[in-house]
């Protein structure tokens, strides 16, 4: 389920829970979660995560959602053979980041990317999920899902 965390200073909750309590997003951000693909408006979403990040001292937990009706190669025996796509993005995240001065970890999950990615800020009491803004009209985009489910804050990037 999990990818490889690639900042060894990545703490999702550490000094975010005075007294053993958690409030979403109360004294500014601690953990954001980041949906990344590696498309233009994915990469504009990590850009501001990281800059915003940067300005509250919070973590990035980054995440590639791999959907589960994606197009897959089938060879003759009739078993999926699916891309590593969660690799190759990797390396693209480390330069994307690199001197961005943030801790962050990269996880890759696949299912539906609206509810990957706030199952994943729940999980890890995330203050806050940045998406890029779709330009898909065939189907409904992961931004327009988190607006309406989410609970917490969710931020569209342009």
């Amino acid at each position: 389920m999990f990818g490889i965390g690639e900042d060894p200073r990545w703490e999702p909750a550490s000094g975010r829970r005075p007294s053993g309590r958690f409030e979403i997003g109360k004294d500014g951000a601690g953990l954001l979660v980041v949906g990344f693909d590696g498309s233009g408006p994915s990469r504009n979403a990590l850009a501001y995560a990281a800059g915003l990040a940067r300005r509250d001292d919070a973590a990035l937990l980054v995440a590639f959602v791999e959907s589960l009706n994606s197009a897959t190669l089938w060879f003759f025996a009739g078993s999926p053979v699916i891309p590593d796509s969660a690799t190759d993005l990797r390396d693209d995240l480390r330069e994307e980041l690199r001197g961005a001065a943030v801790p962050w970890a990269y996880v890759s999950m696949r299912g539906d990317a609206a509810r990957e990615l706030e199952t994943l800020a729940s999980t890890y009491m995330a203050d806050a999920i940045v998406v890029g803004r779709s330009r898909s009209p065939w189907r409904h985009s992961v931004a327009s899902k988190l607006a309406k489910r989410a609970r917490r804050t969710v931020l569209i990037v342009p």
